[in-house]
């Protein structure tokens, strides 16, 4: 037992220390993970921070142009900024490729439309700079760019209470810092905050991080690892682990590992996970940021999985959840939940609990939605708008009976004859049997063009006329495009890897034997592998939206021709959305002008 330690908004459930069983079990757990997905190198680590020196120093010049243009030469040499992290690099876990969540503090006389009008110009100048796309409408407001190859999300935040940034400004933490800042530089902020907090409200670090790595790892094969899209992202994951944490403080990663899926999987999620109490403030500057609170704010009860960000202000870092999301995560964490079991007894390896999710074979038919655009900047809003929208095709989707949808946050690049840019989005489509009838009507017609109009309401439409493009059509499993891994097209069978399922089948009956006090095998691996495709109901013959099976050929026309003219009108030739009859599929295409 270790001393009495107290770091949540409740004492420890144990202050047991790991057996001997559960070090070997993490050693195993930390090798499988080297071998599997290695983090970044010392060398590269060290050459990340060189890059993260050089950023800094741009941004100092760009400070001192700025105070100089504005007749401050004074205040030029002295205004400074500095660069912090936050995100996988600021919490320790950094991937080969992966980016530098980064933000800029800046002193208050320099402001936001100065780092989007003056730095951005100065960034495309720099030799070692590409790909610069700066997004000045964003929710946070943001600039992209690759320095020396590393790619980098650069944020912006003006303290309106510091004349000068002071060098020994070393955390953010300080909430007197929000005083009298507008949404958007609190948001960018946060970031950092958050980040801050979750490592000084942890009894340990490393068994954070081991812990936190596995997590990640585990969330991103199975394909829930997506705040946009409605799944988690990396804050919640990290806040979730850290409060596992909490209640095991001396625990090692392959035992916080374990209570993290069985503690999850068993929560009542009308309740929040909370690292910290939550405070609003009565301070001038500060009163009037809202905390998460259902009992204030009719809105926060809507959430259905909330897990509140420790730095004030407070915030639900998953409101984007829906019921849909909530099911494929609670499901991916009880498979999670058995296979560590299996762990444990020697029967399965670490790496069966992240093996990556069979998507494209669990599912016969598919909705595709290929994002296109002729230049990286108009690509990366483009894209952005639409994946914001994903949610609410997800929505209406569910809404058609006897239609289930798996949403797949692992967008795929593809090349395109006509477009630079091009981005595959899928979605999962299983159609479930009603009163054991075959055949069963589904019209997806109207939730795709109804889609379309969203999408099609872009406010930077006539901005970028011509340079972006959106098509969404059906796909059967078969007709899957070659960019696709080719395994993916072939149906599960004999002589294929163990599935998903028998798993599930082979985990029970070992229970069953351990209940019942029967001896089982030797110890030997089971492989966790391709799941094999879900028993649904097929889709009619011809294109998904058909109405009912075996229509003929007159009917489906009609059907096509009156949905045609459902669609509202151009506004000008190369504007609007078009639908059109290709290849016995309805293809929808979005062009924006």
């Amino acid at each position: 037992m270790g001393p009495p330690v107290s770091l949540g908004i409740t004492d420890p459930i144990s202050l047991g220390k790991p057996t001997q069983a559960e070090e070997a079990l993490t050693e195993q757990l930390l090798e499988e993970m080297k071998r599997d997905a290695p983090l970044e190198t010392e060398e590269k680590m060290r050459f990340r921070a060189a890059v993260l020196v050089e950023l800094r120093r741009i941004v100092l010049q760009w400070v001192q142009e700025v105070c100089v243009a504005q007749g401050q030469e004074d205040l030029a040499r002295t205004a400074g900024a500095k660069i912090f992290t936050f995100g996988s690099y600021r919490l320790g876990l950094i991937n080969p490729g992966s980016d530098i969540d980064t933000l800029c503090v800046a002193p208050k006389s320099i402001s936001r439309e100065s780092f989007f009008q003056v730095l951005v110009p100065k960034l495309q100048e720099h030799p070692d700079v590409t790909d610069v796309t700066p997004v000045p409408d964003a929710y946070t407001p943001i600039i992209k760019l690759k320095l020396s190859g590393i790619e980098i999300d650069l944020l912006f935040a003006r303290l309106s209470s510091l004349a000068e940034i002071p060098e020994n400004l070393e955390s953010l933490s300080d909430d007197n810092l929000l005083k009298n800042l507008d949404d958007k530089t609190v948001r960018s902020l946060n970031g950092c905050r958050v980040a801050d907090h979750i490592l000084s409200l942890v009894p340990d670090a490393e068994r954070f991080r081991d812990t936190l790595r596995l997590v990640k790892i585990w969330a991103k094969r199975r394909g829930i690892y997506s705040n946009v899209l409605g799944f988690f992202g990396g804050i919640t994951w990290a806040i979730l682990v850290a409060r596992v944490c909490q209640l095991y403080p001396y625990y090692n990663a392959a035992a916080l590992a374990k209570r993290f899926f069985r503690l999850y999987v068993r929560w009542e999620w009308k309740n929040p996970v909370a690292l910290t109490h939550m405070h609003e403030k009565s301070e001038p500057g500060l009163m009037a940021f809202k905390i998460w609170n259902p009992k204030e704010y009719p809105q926060d009860r809507l959430h259905i999985m909330p897990v509140i960000t420790p730095a004030f202000p407070c915030m639900n870092s998953t409101h984007n959840v829906s019921e849909t999301t909530k099911r494929i995560i609670l499901e991916e964490l009880a498979r999670a939940n058995k296979v560590i079991e299996q762990v444990e007894r020697g029967r399965c390896k670490w790496s069966d609990v992240y093996r990556p999710l069979p998507f494209f074979n669990q599912h016969k038919f598919f909705l595709l939605i290929e994002v296109l655009s002729s230049t990286p900047q108009v690509f990366t809003k483009w894209t952005g708008w639409i994946e914001s929208k994903l949610r609410q095709l997800v929505k209406h989707l569910e809404q058609i009976p006897s239609v289930q949808v798996r949403p797949w946050p692992n967008h795929i690049p593809f090349q395109d004859p006509d477009w630079k840019h091009a981005l595959s989005i899928f979605m999962g489509l299983t159609l479930e049997k009603t009163g054991g009838r075959q055949g069963q009507a589904v019209d997806l017609r109207k939730t795709v063009i109804h889609f379309v109009e969203i999408i099609n309401s872009w406010p930077d439409k006539s901005q970028h006329s011509g340079q972006c493009e959106m098509r969404v059509r059906d796909v059967k499993r078969k007709d899957l495009p070659d960019y696709v891994l080719q395994d993916a097209k072939k149906p599960s069978g004999p002589g294929r890897s163990q599935t998903d399922s028998s798993l599930e089948a082979a985990l029970a009956l070992a229970e069953e034997a351990a209940a019942e006090g029967v001896p089982t095998p030797a110890p030997t691996p089971v492989p966790v592998a391709e799941a094999e495709p879900e028993r649904s109901e097929p889709l009619p013959p011809g294109p998904v939206q058909v109405i009912e099976s075996g229509e003929p050929a007159a009917k489906r026309r009609k059907a096509l021709a009156e949905a045609a003219k459902a669609v509202p009108a151009s506004t000008s030739a190369k504007a609007g959305e078009t639908l059109k009859r290709k290849s016995s599929k309805i293809t929808v295409k979005l062009a924006t002008g």
